[in-house]
Formats: C-alpha cells, structure tokens, sequence
C-alpha cells in the first residue's frame, strides 16, 4: 500500500467537513494528542473517523523525544491515538545526544511497543542531521532493528527533509543548486532505496518550503505548492514511474 499524504490534520470539529470535502485520510494533530481531553472526545473522533475514512493516523507532539519528559509527553499520545483509532503513529526522532543514538531511539520503540503492539510507528527523516538523529542510514538501521524485535515499523517519507539533508542544504542554504541535483532519477533513487525498508505501507508526505542559513542555524518554512524548494516536477515524475513500477511489481506476484 502507498500512503501519500499532507495537509490532512484535523481535530474532531473538522472530521465531518473533511470528510464532505472527499479527504479519506484523517490526522490527529499534535496539539490534539498533547492536550488533556476528556476520553469522549477521543472515542468519538474514532467512531466518525473509522466511519468516513479510510485511514486514522496520528502525529506525535513535538517535544523532544529523548528526554524523560517528553517521552512520557509520547507515551500518553499513543495512548490517545490509540482510543481514537489511529493506526500509524508519526514522531520526529529529535535531537542526537551521542554515541549510542541508535541504542536509546530502539529503547524508546520497545516502550512505544508496550503501550500499542498492534501500532505502526512511523519516524520522520531528520532537516539537519548534524543536530538531529535520523539520515536515511541511520532510519535504515532502526528500521531493521526495530523488526528484529517484532516492532512494526515504516518510515515517513518527508521527502523535503530528505531534500534538505541528503543534499546538505541545512548547511549551505543553496536551494538552488541542490535543486538542479534533485532531479528525477535522484528523486526515484531514494523511492526505491526506502522501498526495501518499507513492508505494506510506504509513508510519503511532501510540502514545498523555502529556508535561511543564520549563523549556525538553518530555519524552514513551509510554503504553498509552487512557491517553495525542492521543485516539484522532477519528483512528480519520480513518483509516477515509482507508482507504476510498484503497481507492476504487484500485478506480477
């Protein structure tokens, strides 16, 4: 299955009119998860949810995961996610703390696995991976690891922050010339690279964004389709060979 989604938060005061809108893939937002609800609010969010959409996911909250404080802060998410009826569960692997990354992030999984076995969790690719666990390496590694002790486990593509790291923009600021490198062919490299890692969903989110380099530091933002980085007709190309290529794959087996 192919998951290829963005923009599809909503808390339970929207559920209806995203559903009216033709939206069959449902966010809980991280404000949503991080917010003491009473457990009404999150039963009925999966009752109108699981009626009119295809999918319930989640996002964690943005607290910084490797610190007690904020694992408990995603431990209580994926309790309420789980009430709610989300089965992928999306988080930022957060900031590195040194040698033995890999170690803490898989501990941290096992926890995840002890709240929601029956969860997909779903980690996000790091903007700046000088400051940030999670290159496509590192995602690899944990993904494998994270199955060795039965987790279920598939990245989230967001192939923007794959852009801005793989090409080293968080350290350049060059938009530009890492946009003349990200062309299709790289584009559909990195498909199917994380292809092998990804068993029955491949995750893919996009959103366009521009940026600054300030001292040390690299800031993104968002923007609307057509006015950000990376370009996004080189990748529509990609995914669309990466799309029939997948669905071909299928029809063969």
């Amino acid at each position: 299955m192919i998951l290829f989604e963005w923009g599809t938060y909503n808390a339970l005061s929207t559920l209806r009119q995203a559903a009216l809108l033709g939206t069959r893939i449902t966010e809980i937002p991280p404000a949503v998860l991080a917010r003491r609800m009473s457990p009404d609010y999150y039963e009925n969010y999966r009752e109108i949810g699981e009626r009119y959409f295809t999918k319930i996911i989640a996002h964690g909250p943005y607290y910084n995961i490797t610190s007690e404080r904020g694992l408990r802060a995603h431990l209580t998410a994926i309790e309420r996610a789980t009430i709610a009826g989300a089965k992928i569960y999306n988080y930022h692997l957060g900031r590195r703390i040194g040698a033995g990354d890999l170690n803490v992030h898989l501990e941290i999984l096992k926890k995840f696995n002890e709240i929601n076995s029956e969860m997909i969790y779903s980690p996000e690719p790091a903007t700046n991976p000088e400051e940030e666990f999670g290159t496509l390496d590192e995602i690899e590694e944990l993904v494998k690891a994270a199955r060795e002790e039965g987790i279920k486990i598939t990245p989230s593509l967001q192939l923007e922050n794959i852009f801005l790291s793989e090409l080293k923009v968080y350290e350049t600021g060059d938009f530009i010339e890492a946009s003349d490198k990200a062309d299709a062919k790289w584009w559909l490299n990195i498909l199917e690279r994380m292809d092998k890692i990804s068993e029955d969903i491949v995750h893919l989110r996009f959103s366009q964004v521009v940026g600054i380099k300030f001292g040390d530091r690299f800031y993104k933002k968002r923007m609307p389709l057509g006015m950000g980085y990376p370009p996004f007709e080189p990748l529509a190309e990609a995914l669309s060979t990466y799309f029939v290529n997948n669905s071909m794959a299928e029809v063969v087996k």
